[in-house]
């Protein structure tokens, strides 16, 4: 599946025998396209990528210029797993050591892995749905959303489990249940749960996102402005990061030249006898030593459904240009014997 928004004042719509090879304009705002589970979203020199589907889901966030290392930045964010463990020291977080549920008690039944990797689901792609707006008189785009749905878990007592990916791309700044969200500069993904199958009932759940920097991007810092030694393995000794004040909470990504960031809220939604509350998230951290930063989220023991919202994004925002002319290039090849339906808008941008 593939999706053009090109801004011009007049729509049209044509069924011809055509194949569609290239279409480009000065003034292209916004792409986004579905391949085989990965989507890729496109906005002026900003590009985010997500994948998921018999492998671990990935988030990734790349300027135009991609991988390469003179000028490209790019980092990838991978959700690997989640862990129940006991919270020994009450701290609130995740600690490497606390993944021992038996340390204290004997247990009534069958020992389970208390770890899911999340390479064992099995997820499927939903579709997009998109938002459109009113812009004096003309349609726009506002904002597109999918889901990533579990289909299967091949992990024994883990069969019953659900988690879906709701990913949405906004493109225009929007406040959500208090988490602020940067219009066409950040990628916000829903992680939605049901159905854990819990070995102990006073045990919490922490989800697990690596930080792998690929370009330009080995600096990162926690959402208190301390620099992360991501070099050393300090696995095993994961630190409890202190809240800011806001609930939109980030590790800041890259270095004085660009930076962008892998967001959290502090705060998840848990679903209480059909009634959402609001409880409290902590994080913390350690390091492979490869420059990876694990990154986990933890949360309190919950009997329904949990929602948490964590996001990617940049920073300083897309690169507009501000030039009015454009071009719009179609190729067509009329040896193919296939009808091609498209539709472009497109909508002169208002300076």
């Amino acid at each position: 599946m593939k999706h053009k928004t090109l801004k011009i004042s007049t729509g049209f719509l044509f069924l011809i025998l055509l194949v569609l090879t290239q279409v480009s304009a000065d003034d292209q705002d916004f792409f986004y396209e579905e391949n085989s589970n990965q989507v890729t979203f496109k906005y002026y020199d900003l590009e985010f990528i997500s994948k998921a589907g018999g492998s671990i889901p990935k988030f990734q966030f790349l300027t135009e210029t991609g991988f390469e290392f003179s000028e490209g930045f790019s980092f990838n964010i991978q959700f690997k797993s989640i862990t129940e463990y006991m919270d020994y020291n009450e701290d609130g977080a995740f600690q490497n050591d606390e993944t021992g549920l038996w340390k204290d008690t004997t247990p009534s039944g069958p020992i389970y892995s208390n770890v899911l990797a999340l390479s064992a689901v099995q997820f499927d792609f939903s579709g997009f749905r998109v938002d459109y707006i009113d812009v004096e008189g003309q349609t726009e785009v506002s904002a597109v959303h999918f889901d990533y749905t579990s289909a299967s878990v091949n992990v024994p007592n883990y069969t019953d489990f659900e988690i879906k990916l709701t990913v949405h791309m906004y493109l225009a700044n929007q406040t959500i249940d208090g988490y602020e969200i940067i219009g066409g500069a950040e990628m916000k993904f829903d992680v939605t749960m049901n159905n854990w199958p819990w070995q102990r009932e006073d045990s919490n759940l922490a989800l697990r996102f690596d930080i792998t920097p690929t370009t330009n991007t080995h600096r990162i810092n926690d959402t208190n402005g301390l620099l992360i030694n991501n070099y050393e393995n300090s696995t095993g000794s994961e630190y409890k990061v202190q809240s800011q004040d806001q609930v939109k909470q980030q590790f800041t990504i890259g270095d004085e030249h660009y930076q962008a960031f892998f967001a959290y809220a502090n705060q998840a939604k848990y679903n209480i006898s059909n009634t959402y509350q609001y409880r409290t998230v902590n994080a913390s951290y350690s390091s492979v030593g490869d420059g990876t930063v694990q990154t986990y989220l933890s949360f309190e023991h919950f009997d329904e459904e949990v929602i948490y919202d964590p996001s990617i994004g940049s920073s300083i925002g897309p690169t507009i240009e501000t030039e009015e002319t454009g071009t719009l290039e179609l190729v067509t090849i009329s040896a193919v014997t296939v009808a091609v339906v498209a539709i472009i808008v497109r909508r002169k941008r208002q300076k």
